[in-house]
């Protein structure tokens, strides 16, 4: 009968059909690390940036001196992991 045929032709459409695997979201907690990451590159960029300003500005060997002790403290502070 035409019932019977249509319901057979919807099981095996439904059966048929493959489901679409979703790719997988970023997890919450990686995209936290990423924004994190990505604040501590750009404030480490802006007090570098800073920092070699005041180095072109300095005028004794002591101001030198101290402005590159203030690099190299700020680079051993902001760690980046790979």
């Amino acid at each position: 009968s035409l019932e019977e045929l249509a319901v057979t032709f919807i099981s095996e459409t439904i059966e048929g059909i493959k489901p679409t695997v979703l790719k997988p979201a970023v997890p919450l907690n990686t995209r936290q690390e990423m924004f994190q990451k990505q604040r501590k590159l750009e404030q480490y960029i802006t007090r570098s940036k800073e920092l070699i300003a005041e180095l072109s500005q300095a005028q004794s060997k002591e101001e030198k001196d101290n402005i590159m002790s203030a690099v190299r403290e700020w680079s051993r502070y902001v760690k980046f992991e790979p």
